[in-house]
Parts: C-alpha cells; structure tokens; sequence
C-alpha cells in the first residue's frame, strides 16, 4: 500500500458516507471519501442531461434527513435549504375530480369532504395511530438495530400491542380501510406502503414502509415532504462541503476494487487505477452485497453472514423518468398550462389501491405494469434555473417494472417501457406528449449501472419489517461493525434504512467514535 494513510476511509460519497466522514473528521480524524464517479452524492445527485435543464437524477424531495445531522453539522451554513411542498399532493381521477392535500389539515379535510364526510371525520384519527408509532420508534433510530427489550420498552402502555401489530403486521390497505371508506381518499394514502418496495399495498408488512416514509417532519409538519433548493445534489454538495470544512478529503473518479484485508483485519483500500491507502477503520458506503461479496471477498467472512446477504432480496422495481418539457402538464381534471397548486407539489397518478394492487400483480409475473403507479415533481415550477425560460423539468417516479422481465431485456424494452409510462400520465394530462423536448429513462439494471447499487434497490435491499432490526444487513450480524475487523458499514443497508435520512452515517460514525475514544461523541 502506497499512496497515503488515514484514520478513516469512506468508501462512496452517498449521503450517509459523507455525513460519516463529517463527524469523524468534526472529531478531529484524518478522513478520506473514496468515490467512483467523476460526481459526488451516489444517488443523492443533481445533474444536466440536457444543456440548462438540472433534475435530481434518483431521489428527488426530502422529508427523512435528521434534524441532529443539520445542526451537528451546520449543513444550512453550508447551503442546504428545503421547503415544504404546499399543496403536498395533487391526484387527478379518471372521472374529471381531483383531491389536494395541503399542509394544513383543515384544508386537507375539506377537500376530503368532497367525497366522504365519514372520511373527513376520520383523518385526524388516522394520523393519531401514526404520531403514537413514530414518538415510540424516533428513540430507537438513534443506534444499531433495537434489541428485543428495547422494541419492548418501546411499545409498553397504552396501544402499545395495537401499534407494535401495525407497524409490523398490517398490510398498508388494511389500515386504511380501517378509517376510511372512500377509495379517492385512499388511494395516494396508500403509495407510502410500497415506494421502492417488492410489495403491493395489500401485502403484510407495507405499513412499516409507510411509516419509514412518515418519519420526517418539515416545518413542523410530520410526515411533509419539500424541495431542496438546487435539487437533490445540494444535500450532498452541502454535506460534502461541512465534512472539507472540517479537513475531510473526497477524491473523485476513484472506484475501489477491494478492501485489503490482512489477518482479519481490514487495513485499507485498493483501488481500480492502481493505487492504495491505508487506514485504521474503513467504513463503506455501498450496499452490503458489493462491499462483502464483492470488494471483501467470501473467504474472509462467516459463512452465516455471506448465506444472509445472498438471501437478501436486492432486484428493484423502481423506474425513474426524467423529462424536459416545453410546457406544463394540462390536466383534464384541472386545466391550465400557467403555474398552478397542480403543479408545485406531487402529482400522484394511483386511482386506487386496486389500481396499485394491480399494478404489483403485473411485475410479481415479471411484467412492467400495464398502468403503472407513478408520482411526478417539477421542481421547475417553484424555482428558477433548474430549466430555460419558459421551458420545465419533470420527474417522474414509477412502478413497476422489474429487474427481471418476463420477455427481452431491459435495453430492448426501455422505450417500450418509457412509452407505456407517458401514454399512462397522459390519460390525466393529454398534452404531455406532445410537450416532451427530451427524456431519460432509468430502469432498475440503469440505476445499478450508474449509481453502484445492487440491482438497483434503492433501499439496498427491501425495508419490510422482515429485513428490519436485527435483519439488517442480514439475521444475526445487525449493526455497523461487521465481522471483519476494523471494517465498518454505514449506508442504507443497515439499520434503521434507506432514503435521504441521515442515521446510518451518523450512528456508525457515532460506533467507529465509541470504539476509539469509549464515548460516543455524536449522540
């Protein structure tokens, strides 16, 4: 090894390793971010495909980041800004009507009251259940995967059985249907339960992923999601930026092949070029089935551990579509190509949780959905300079299409697939078509080529309740030190999982810091 020693290598600049590399370097180490693209952030990106149009490549609004990252790490010092979404959704139905949800909720409630009193009356109720499960859990974020006694401290009291069976046993439409009558109502209550997830809404263990998609709170609004100004990348180039305000170094361009392991110990990193580092821990960022099976080698691991990671379910289902557009969506149920409330928060095309259902029922036979659910984001709306004058940006969020089709391969049906997206939104707005100046379709095997994740999970492996606590990353080997020595994983694939939130970085950093020093210094 040849080219420098460290206390710590960070391999990947996805948010999670950057805020490791943060508090680690805060804490005085000498700290360096190994990243394999010639852009830093993983999936947290903002990028041009086309000249003057910037979209958020893969995530594209944030709700989970923790608060204690933000302050710990100065991060709006450091140019992150997000703002809530208002109205949080617009969802056209098929028959001309449409449903807000607002901020507010009284102006939410009233929206409702177009289609079910009953339901109206219920929502402040729904949400009760919700505030209980996310004030038991918010504690055992802050850590490795809870213990049993923990989980079981967690959910003494009152609604404590009721809410523990919720969160791990319901199916997100059989909760629904417990408050609500209306299927208008429903239907984009229901997405949560299975964004990014190998499930429909009507399988057991979706309301844990709808939970997993609650648990932030903008502005004092639980569960709002926003814009981050500048796309997605700013979170990152801000996280980037606290963690080289406080000495840390990134390189670019500079893909790990292994982890060099010595005695059971990991000692540094060889990269892909030639050159190597050392270091005292090394903390990776990728998905564990790339950092064990892949850059450490199953030769240096326990057999239960490797079995566990191959049993991990990492093939997604997840089709992002990017779009320049020449003109706003012109919904039927709403009409008007100027800014309006339809376009500035989520436009969520899922009529209800038959359609959603359906739609699973389609990539379960290895087929992309036939009427795919999708939520589209045009930042472009709320913000100048993501878009040249008078022209905007769409995202679009889809599922399903799986990793595997039934028929051909993803590079033979991607414009198939992209097609099928478009003319399915077009239902809702008819103009889209006609309004696309360029598109970019990314299907799971594009997401896994491009950002290094596994089969394109974007979770690094599915977050039903199975796969959660102790399970992450596999049954018997939960937590951030991993059976090799001195290797530590921080990314998604740990406890408590994925999206732009923040806590597997922090709690390993806080584990690495603990090791070294016998107090755990980010908490």
């Amino acid at each position: 090894m040849s080219s420098g020693r460290y206390d710590a290598i960070v391999v990947g600049s996805g948010h999670n390793g950057l805020i490791s590399a943060a508090y680690l370097a805060k804490a005085g180490r000498r700290v360096l971010v190994l990243e394999r693209r010639n852009v830093i952030g993983g999936a947290t990106v903002t990028e041009e495909p086309w000249p003057g149009y910037r979209l958020s490549t893969c995530s594209y609004v944030c709700s989970l980041l923790l608060p204690e990252v933000i302050s710990d790490l100065g991060l709006k010092r450091h140019g992150y800004d997000v703002r809530a979404l208002d109205p949080q959704y617009f969802v056209p139905f098929p028959d001309g009507r449409h449903l807000f949800s607002f901020l507010d909720s009284a102006k939410t409630k009233a929206q409702i009251l177009k289609f079910s009193e009953r339901d109206a009356a219920s929502y402040d109720a729904y949400w009760e259940i919700w505030d209980r499960i996310i004030a038991r859990m918010r504690p055992l974020l802050a850590g490795p995967g809870p213990t049993a006694e923990e989980i079981e401290r967690a959910f003494e009291g009152p609604h404590g059985e009721r809410d523990w069976e919720t969160l791990t046993r319901a199916s997100v439409a059989g909760l629904l249907d417990e408050y609500f009558e209306s299927e208008e109502v429903k239907a984009p209550l229901c997405v949560g339960g299975v964004i990014g997830t190998n499930a429909g809404p009507r399988d057991p263990g979706t309301a844990y992923v709808k939970y997993h998609h609650i648990i932030g709170n903008l502005e004092g609004h639980q569960g709002a999601w926003g814009f981050v100004r500048g796309g997605m990348g700013a979170v990152a180039e801000s996280i980037a930026s606290s963690a080289r305000a406080y000495g840390a170094e990134i390189l670019t361009d500079a893909e790990v092949a292994r982890i060099e392991i010595q005695d059971g110990v990991a000692r540094g990193v060889h990269l892909v070029d030639g050159r190597s580092f050392e270091a005292d821990v090394v903390l990776s960022n990728a998905d564990p089935e790339r950092t064990f099976l892949g850059m450490v080698g199953e030769e240096h691991l326990p057999p239960g551990l490797v079995d566990g990671v191959k049993d991990t379910d990492t093939k997604g289902s997840v089709v992002k579509v990017l779009l320049a557009l020449g003109e706003l969506p012109d919904f039927t149920a709403l009409p008007g190509k100027e800014v309006g409330p339809q376009h500035t928060g989520a436009v969520v095309i899922n009529p209800s949780i038959d359609y959603l259902q359906r739609a699973w029922e389609d990539c379960k036979r290895r087929r992309p959905s036939e009427k795919p659910f999708m939520e589209g984001y045009i930042q472009s709306a709320t913000e100048e300079g993501l878009a040249p004058p008078g022209r905007h940006t769409m995202s679009l969020f889809c599922q399903y299409a799986p990793y595997e089709l039934d028929r051909g391969t993803w590079d033979q049906r991607r414009d198939e697939i992209g097609a099928n997206i478009i003319q399915t939104f077009a239902e809702y707005a008819p103009n889209l078509p006609g309004a696309i100046e360029h598109i970019e379709v990314l299907g799971p095997r594009d997401i896994e080529t491009r950002i290094g994740i596994t089969g394109g999970n974007i979770f690094h492996g599915e977050i039903l309740p199975d796969r959660m606590f102790g399970g992450r990353p596999a049954p018997g080997y939960s937590g951030y030190r991993t059976p090799v020595e001195n290797l530590y994983l921080c990314g998604a694939g740990t406890w408590p999982g994925g999206a732009v939130f923040g806590a597997p970085g922090r709690n390993c950093a806080a584990e690495v810091l603990a090791e070294s020093s016998g107090r755990l210094t980010v908490r």
